[in-house]
């Protein structure tokens, strides 16, 4: 540009809202917190997010199970506020934690181009440490470890993971050492304020639960239903090579042995919410738990594995939150996981970022929402899936096939009658395709031009090929 130019600027509402923000929140809400002045210095409670891989949300007796997966989890639910219709971003761990860390969706945050969290991402952590807490993450999937940028933000990153899974030899850290790690963490720093992510890897496949929990839901009289055996990753027709116990094809074996894992987890779950309440932490704390997805038990003839599809098995997940007796009961309407970090901002009394996309779980959202979600591999053209819900309708595309997916999800709940073609639903598909197509090309965040497609090397492709993401 020659010198005596002009360049001419064009700023939009949501950059002066969002300069506004940074202006307004690191001069004001910084002096009051972190600087005293005139106001005391107030104690910020601590956030303890509790995540737990793989984890369907009707396998849970909180939510409605037959089995007796989850006696702590419920008593949890009883003194908390659960959400009955949640819905994760993704059905890959990756994409998921993407959004429900940052508040924007998978392909906003880069996620869908790379393995790797771009640094660009301003996420729940990166913005408490700059606010004065201790940050702290206890992670048991590999997927989540150091070097992917997972780790930007906290103070501390426990990824340690010295076992390995039964059958592809993955590292992995099962629920219980989990667990010990967390609590040594938290006694450590207790005098901090503290916000501390715990992600459990059980129930994720292979399914596997330790000693009495692995025949805890097996039923002798129950009669066998074989299916095939896989060659592939994929649980498309059969049960996917990754979670093959020997040579067994009863389908409710594997079922038995997941919910097996979800009652070890749940036992976890206790031991921690035990040393919270030991250490008077417990009723003065933000508490969240979640999953980042859920996992296919046969439905659309998907078997044991996630990633594939955005049917509701593999998005629908838990959410239930609780601060000491303030935060009670059972909501039915639509959330999404891009809700929890502007409830978190309204929580501590920080002003939540304009452009976030959710809203604060604490208040009922009395219009229909857009629930988005999307699925991607950058080698496998047919991963790409995107679904849009307004309740009670949703939409799933995959554009490798051009299809189209409608459900009623209040008349059809496990999405069997294919609703696009009939011709009373015509104005409501169009609607949703409108709206669908729009979201995927909406991005807030702007990180990069978002139109050069990142090349991955050979380590990260071999990555995504011991995931299953490659075949």
């Amino acid at each position: 540009m020659h010198k005596n130019q002009i360049k001419t600027i064009s700023i939009t509402r949501r950059d002066l809202l969002k300069y506004a923000f940074y202006g307004t929140f690191a001069g004001g809400l910084s002096g009051n917190f972190l600087f005293g002045g005139c106001v005391k210095k107030k104690k910020k409670p601590n956030i303890f997010l509790v995540t737990v891989d793989t984890l369907r949300a009707d396998h849970l007796g909180c939510y409605g199970y037959h089995r007796n997966t989850s006696p702590n989890i419920d008593a949890f639910a009883k003194d908390s506020l659960l959400f009955e219709n949640c819905i994760s971003h993704a059905s890959d761990t990756r994409l998921s934690f993407a959004s429900l860390l940052s508040g924007f969706y998978p392909h906003e945050t880069q996620i869908t181009k790379q393995i790797q969290l771009r640094h660009e991402v301003d996420t729940l952590p990166k913005i408490l440490q700059r606010e004065g807490y201790k940050t702290i993450a206890v992670v048991s999937n590999y997927v989540l470890h150091k070097g992917e940028g997972w780790e930007k933000g906290f103070d501390i990153f426990d990824d340690t993971m010295n076992q390995q899974e039964l059958v592809r030899k993955w590292p992995e850290r099962t629920a219980a050492p989990t667990t010990e790690h967390a609590i040594e963490l938290i006694k450590q720093n207790r005098e901090s304020q503290l916000f501390i992510w715990i992600h459990y890897q059980d129930p994720h496949g292979p399914y596997t639960p330790p000693g009495d929990f692995s025949r805890m839901f097996i039923d002798s009289e129950q009669k066998q239903r074989h299916i095939k055996l896989n060659n592939s990753l994929i649980g498309r027709g059969g049960i996917p090579a990754y979670q093959q116990l020997g040579k067994n094809r009863n389908f409710h074996y594997y079922v038995s042995q997941y919910d097996g894992e979800i009652r070890y987890q749940d036992q976890q779950f206790k031991r921690l919410l035990n040393t919270l309440q030991q250490l008077k932490m417990y009723d003065n704390s933000l508490i969240i738990f979640s999953s980042d997805h859920g996992e296919g038990m046969g439905e659309h003839d998907y078997f044991f594995a996630h990633g594939d599809s955005l049917h509701n098995p593999l998005i629908h997940v838990p959410l239930i939150i609780r601060y000491g007796n303030t935060l009670s009961g059972r909501r039915k309407d639509t959330v999404q996981h891009i809700d929890i970090a502007p409830t978190v901002f309204n929580f501590l009394g920080m002003p939540p970022k304009p452009d976030f996309r959710g809203h604060d779980l604490r208040q009922p959202y009395s219009e229909k929402r857009e629930i988005f979600s999307e699925m991607s591999s950058p080698l496998v053209p047919d991963r790409y899936k995107f679904s849009l819900i307004l309740y009670p309708l949703k939409l799933i595309y995959t554009p490798f096939y051009q299809k189209y997916e409608l459900y009623d999800l209040h008349a059809d709940p496990l999405e069997k009658q294919n609703l696009y073609h009939k011709p009373q639903y015509r104005k409501h598909a169009e609607d949703l395709q409108t709206r669908l197509h729009h979201l995927r090309q909406e991005d807030f965040l702007q990180i990069g031009s978002g139109k050069k497609r990142i090349k991955l090397s050979k380590e990260e492709i071999e990555k995504l090929k011991s995931l299953g993401y490659v075949q």
